[in-house]
């Protein structure tokens, strides 16, 4: 098992040598905090997060993962506006719901049922900066009642 502090940064020259590697790997998810989200300050669910600030994982993500437990999903914390546009779902082995959450803590955006190892995103000029990026399971913003414009986060680490 390979932690989320030790994940491997695939350099343009290696990606030849680590695609045969990234194929075997199977990193564990490592808690870092809760997240509660919120429709008109009523909580709908509570989730363990994994923390994204470094930039490897960032590029990293959930990549090289065969599951994610329901209640789980991976918070980026991101530097600037551009830096969402930067997330792909290159070597992904699950589907995915990209919640994207604006500088106010509101859910603005959620990109739902995000197939595995397409390398474009749809994307979106947002009015608001985009300040996190949710990565949930595929179907669980329906299920939980995700809403844009009107789910807010709260996250403690």
């Amino acid at each position: 098992m390979i932690y989320s502090s030790e994940r491997i940064y695939q350099d343009s020259d290696m990606d030849n040598m680590y695609l045969d590697i990234g194929n075997l790997l199977e990193i564990e998810f490592i808690k870092d905090g809760e997240l509660y989200l919120k429709n008109n300050n009523n909580v709908i669910k509570k989730i363990d997060i994994e923390l994204a600030d470094l930039d490897t994982e960032k590029k990293n993500g959930l990549k090289y993962r065969s599951f994610l437990k329901e209640n789980r999903g991976m918070l980026f914390l991101l530097k600037d506006q551009e830096e969402y546009k930067q997330i792909d779902m290159k070597d992904m082995r699950i589907s995915l719901d990209i919640v994207y959450i604006n500088q106010f803590n509101t859910v603005v955006f959620v990109n739902k049922y995000v197939n595995p190892m397409m390398k474009d995103i749809e994307y979106r000029n947002f009015s608001s900066t985009i300040k996190y990026v949710l990565e949930i399971n595929a179907g669980m913003a329906n299920k939980w009642g995700i809403k844009e414009g009107v789910t807010k986060i709260i996250w403690m680490g």
